[in-house]
């Protein structure tokens, strides 16, 4: 017969580190983890035991996040993160955990505002604005809809030439591709490689960027949008000119058509303009020749 497994006690702090070592760090935007995880371990007891966590802890961790300005959808995901950490500890290590789910505790979002840059032209004014080792980074963006983790972490192997297309392992060790643009592919094509991360400055690779974008804007006269703002603009530029929200969820990687539909309201004016192309106002009749 076999020995009944047993159960034991780890803190916050060990498990966080542990989570990140086994599988945080593989990840795409495994940076943005380690900045959640530190927030994680500022505001909860990292030396209480994972099972030690109450209700009234998580509870104060969201209060804690929204005095600093966190907007529900990050306070969602450092939720998320809290919670896998748990999972982890429960199912590979054996540990005793939080009793009650943590995602109970995640905030209602707000229908999302879709911001997005009316024209090439004014991302261009930016993007020039900004310091030249960081434009090949900036046009990646625009031209692909990836996200900044992602694009930072981005290495030549992912980078097929051959075939246009970055090629990269995403969320639930899925693959992943999202085409490349001639314009792209010329400018990829004209960076040293200097070690195997793609975009570097000089030699190094790129940490934050948040400060030279916002800067740029300033710079451009343009008024400022978050760098996100550019994934957007692709998305709404790409279903304007398609008018199909599944090749949207395909090229930015949506797991579920659910979160592609943010952007379904941009189409409303292409839906009005169809209509009132296909009936004639004023006859009713069919406008087809």
């Amino acid at each position: 017969m076999n020995s009944p497994v047993v159960s034991h006690e780890i803190t916050l702090d060990t498990a966080s580190a542990k989570w990140y070592l086994e599988y945080g760090q593989y990840l795409s935007n495994s940076t943005e983890y380690l900045s959640k995880i530190k927030m994680l371990l500022n505001v909860f007891d990292r030396t209480k035991p994972l099972s030690q966590i109450s209700k009234a802890d998580v509870s104060n961790y969201v209060y804690v996040c929204q005095q600093m300005g966190r907007k529900p959808a990050t306070i969602n995901r450092h939720l998320v993160l809290l919670s896998s950490i748990c999972s982890r500890a429960k199912n590979h290590w054996d540990c005793n955990v939080p009793n009650f789910k943590i995602l109970s505790f995640k905030l209602k979002v707000p229908a999302e505002h879709v911001k997005y840059f009316q024209d090439m032209d004014t991302v261009a004014r930016i993007i020039n604005a900004t310091p030249h080792a960081l434009q090949p980074f900036f046009w990646t963006a625009i031209y692909t809809g990836l996200r900044r983790g992602r694009i930072l972490s981005l290495q030549w192997q992912d980078i097929d030439f051959q075939n246009k297309q970055i090629i990269f392992i995403g969320k639930n060790n899925e693959i992943q591709s999202v085409p490349m643009v001639q314009p792209l592919i010329d400018i990829l094509l004209q960076i040293p490689r200097q070690n195997e991360t793609v975009f570097n400055i000089p030699g190094n690779p790129i940490g934050k960027i948040r400060r030279a974008w916002r800067n740029a804007c300033k710079r451009a006269g343009v008024p400022y949008q978050s760098f996100h703002t550019l994934r957007h603009t692709l998305a709404t530029w790409l279903l304007r000119d398609s008018h199909d929200l599944r090749l949207v969820k395909d090229v930015l990687g949506h797991k579920s058509i659910q979160t592609t539909l943010k952007y379904a309201h941009l189409m409303s004016d292409a839906r009005n303009n169809a209509m009132g192309h296909l009936f004639e106002k004023k006859t009713g009749r069919l406008n087809i020749n």
